[in-house]
């Protein structure tokens, strides 16, 4: 039986007013506590979580920062070199801030490899392109760690409103990305009816979903567009809530969802990296409640608004943990209270991404993508520039060339087209299911480059973010 906080609170808090560091013992209860929580029917974990006092889950998180430490030390080739050649004393350290500017990046993740990283067995990988390297990062997990992650989401689901009776379409990428494993284990402990219709294309998952009537339906935000305005033509069915995952909207093209269904659209926000989910929505929509239990976030350095790039430690993770890992996502961390009342709290709805790679409804795109589509094209100049517009309903994607002669405009677009068909299938795939508009647009020789360097992706869409984040 587990006891209430305000039990333990009396005892905890001698310690914790005496200015004691959060002994083992201590530590090693309120983790127990946490576990058998995660481990209870989500209607009684979001309970007991809203009256958890936050000293509490700060001294876990401590702990677990402390014990990732060691762990990482001991068993990763990246780590434990990196830690040695900065001449970093991990008995010194209690929290992410005092590794001073060390740092884990993507770019650490593809140049050593996931093998440097890893500390335990891994029972299932993932990837993600979502940089402007071509080349995936990989990224190990046990079933442990997925039965957990399913568990933390179950949680999350729940105080969104999502019950056993309720019936789940998901159309998530089951290609080698992690969403769909990751909301698969959290609808086994909600005890939801689940078909997972994979991403195919929205008018046949609409014709297929019609015999199933589910009235929670799972995808990636752009393609959740494409659906409703099909709905919107062909009638809809009784929804409660709608899901999104992978990408970001804007508030208009999340209105034009909402109106069709009837129903809200929520979206959570997370990596690859991190084993998907690092905080969602909640009813007011105002950020994102982020998962304190298995994270450590920061934002070191921000601007007079607070905002910076978002990094984040693994706390729960014995396979392949990552520490300070820089999102390169440009947002900030929110702690007043949320007035949905839950206790978790917040990130802020992401502004842009610190690096050049944009997250649309073409997919993950970088520099890289646009090079190849340009490779073995004739007429166009050496400087290009893609935009990322939104017209209101989808993204669009155009693509500035400069041309000598614009009536080569439709030969370029044509044969660029044609290396996005053979050289990305994912790409291409979205672009059939209508999810982005995708134009070449000619510019004159030297219009595009004011400066020394040229941005190659801009990203011009208006988040449209709310007041209170």
């Amino acid at each position: 039986m587990i006891l209430p906080w305000n039990c333990l609170s009396s005892s905890f808090a001698a310690v914790h007013r005496k200015e004691f560091d959060v002994t083992f013992m201590l530590a090693n209860l309120i983790e127990l506590i946490e576990r058998t929580v995660l481990h209870m029917e989500p209607h009684r974990s979001v309970r007991f979580l809203n009256v958890s006092p936050p000293w509490a889950i700060e001294a876990m998180q401590r702990a677990r920062f402390r014990r990732t430490l060691r762990l990482a030390a001991a068993r990763s080739s990246f780590y434990r070199e990196q830690f040695r050649r900065r001449g970093i004393d991990l008995r010194r350290i209690e929290h992410p801030s005092q590794l001073g500017d060390f740092y884990t990046t993507g770019e650490d993740l593809r140049e050593h490899g996931a093998e440097a990283f890893l500390t335990g067995r891994a029972d299932t990988a993932f990837e993600t392109t979502g940089t402007t390297s071509a080349i995936p990062k990989r990224v190990f997990f046990s079933q442990h760690e997925l039965n957990e992650m399913g568990r933390a989401s179950a949680i999350g689901l729940y105080h969104l409103g999502v019950r056993a009776e309720d019936r789940v379409l998901s159309a998530y990428d089951c290609s080698f990305w992690v969403s769909p494993a990751v909301l698969r284990m959290g609808l086994q402990y909600l005890k939801c009816f689940h078909v997972e219709a994979g991403k195919i294309a929205p008018p046949d998952f609409y014709e297929r979903a019609r015999e199933y009537k589910p009235n929670v339906i799972f995808g990636e935000p752009s393609w959740l567009m494409r659906l409703s305005e099909l709905a919107r033509e062909r009638g809809t069915w009784p929804v409660k809530l709608l899901f999104g995952g992978g990408e970001n909207i804007t508030e208009e093209a999340r209105q034009v969802v909402e109106s069709a269904w009837g129903a809200p659209l929520y979206l959570s926000y997370g990596q690859t990296e991190s084993f998907g989910t690092l905080g969602a929505e909640c009813e007011r929509k105002e950020g994102y409640h982020r998962n304190d239990l298995f994270f450590f976030f920061e934002t070191p350095e921000t601007d007079a608004e607070g905002y910076g790039e978002l990094v984040y430690t693994t706390l729960v993770r014995e396979v392949m943990p990552l520490i300070r890992y820089r999102s390169t996502d440009l947002t900030r961390l929110v702690d007043e209270p949320c007035d949905c009342g839950l206790f978790a709290r917040r990130i802020a709805k992401v502004r842009s991404r610190v690096d050049e790679m944009v997250v649309c409804g073409m997919g993950n795109v970088g520099p890289w993508v646009f090079d190849e589509a340009l490779r073995n094209v004739n007429g166009h100049g050496a400087d290009w520039q893609a935009v990322i517009k939104h017209d209101g309903r989808r993204d669009v994607i155009e693509l500035r060339v400069e041309l000598e002669h614009f009536d080569h405009q439709p030969d370029v677009e044509r044969a660029v087209l044609d290396n996005l068909r053979a050289g990305f299938a994912d790409f291409w795939k979205n672009y059939e299911m209508k999810l982005y508009e995708f134009r070449v647009v000619p510019c004159a020789p030297g219009s595009l480059r004011n400066g020394r360097k040229l941005k190659r992706v801009v990203d011009q869409r208006e988040m449209n973010l709310p007041r209170a984040v």
